[in-house]
């Protein structure tokens, strides 16, 4: 390339004159925000086709059944509407359509970013787990049980003085699994995918973009919240995501997900499992001691590990512009939008 410093032969008296670099002269951080832009594009698309194979899946199952229900009405052997009614019913405990929807995108994620995030990459282990971390991870995962309990019940009242209500996404979230598919599906297929789609795809495709870890733990929880498309239920998913992320980003997507287990499994399933079979009063009982020591616990540990948390988010913080990046690719807004309005829709008129 020629040196724009050096005077060109036969003009030894002449004064260099600048002029821009060329293209391929300019450094590697000019080209940055593009090259980001496009790995954010190509995960959020990512995460829009595993979203419509999973609602797709459901869909269709939905369609088969209003097939099905309409050819036994017409051939006499049934009502549709008793049938439909009884699906209305049942629908909601059913999870095989989402086992089913969720290992189908599960195998197409891994297709899609077989060369961009190959599944060794995603199972990578980092830092050891010891069990003292781990019982503290547990603490502040499972502290604000307690705050969201409230939460739901603040937001429903709120609600209910304009004439809406939210009571049936509440009671859908707080539910235990009433079949063995949606034990199953609740307890730990699901917690598995989503750990391999929100950690695993979704944060490691921020890490590797050179987004910072702080800004990969935060934007990953935020659309693992939003993908709940509840109104409650996200702001709660978006609290356990951060726990996730930080778990997934500094030990393992392994930890992650024993954690998501523990959550659903044991905090969500047998703990309701138990209360409900108990009297109301000693399930009540049970209920918020359990809620209330672990909220005391996850406030100890949050407040002796507070030096230790401003020091991670400092040491880790969020190149320039990064956030006004993913927050104007298009792919990763469909996907928030898509999932507000879900959740929007979760509101109903106040009976």
């Amino acid at each position: 390339m020629e040196n724009l410093n050096q005077p060109t032969t036969g003009q030894t008296n002449v004064q260099p004159q600048y002029s821009p670099p060329p293209p391929q002269a300019l450094s590697r951080g000019t080209g940055k925000p593009r090259t980001l832009r496009g790995r954010l594009e190509y995960m959020g698309c990512g995460l829009l086709i595993y979203m419509f194979i999973v609602l797709g899946i459901q869909m269709t199952d939905m369609i088969f059944h209003i097939v099905y229900f309409f050819v036994l009405s017409y051939s006499g052997k049934a009502d549709y509407d008793e049938l439909f009614a009884e699906y209305q019913v049942t629908v909601y405990e059913n999870a095989v359509p989402m086992i089913v929807g969720v290992i189908i995108g599960i195998a197409a994620m891994i297709l899609y970013f077989i060369k961009a995030m190959p599944v060794k990459q995603v199972f990578e282990r980092h830092k050891k787990m010891t069990f003292p971390k781990l019982i503290m991870l547990i603490s502040v995962l499972m502290g604000c049980q307690l705050i969201f309990l409230f939460l739901d019940e603040g937001v429903e009242k709120l609600l209910n003085l304009v004439g809406l209500s939210l009571q049936t996404a509440i009671e859908s979230s707080q539910a235990g699994s009433k079949t063995v598919s949606m034990f199953l599906y609740a307890g730990f297929i699901g917690p598995i995918a989503e750990e391999i789609i929100y950690r695993g795809f979704v944060m490691h495709t921020f890490e590797k973009a050179d987004c910072g870890k702080v800004c990969s733990i935060l934007v990953s929880a935020l659309l693992f919240g939003v993908m709940h498309a509840n109104p409650t239920q996200s702001v709660f998913a978006l609290y356990v995501g951060l726990v996730f992320a930080y778990t997934a980003m500094e030990y393992g997507i392994i930890w992650s997900i024993a954690l998501h287990i523990i959550n659903n499994f044991l905090f969500g399933d047998v703990l309701t499992f138990i209360i409900n079979k108990l009297p109301e009063t000693a399930g009540n009982i049970l209920g918020y001691t359990v809620f209330i020591i672990t909220f005391i616990a996850g406030l100890i540990v949050l407040i002796a590990k507070r030096k230790f948390i401003i020091s991670f988010i400092r040491e880790n913080r969020t190149p320039e512009k990064t956030y006004g990046t993913i927050f104007t690719c298009i792919s990763i807004l469909i996907f928030i939008f898509f999932n507000l309005v879900m959740a929007v829709l979760q509101v109903r008129p106040l009976k």
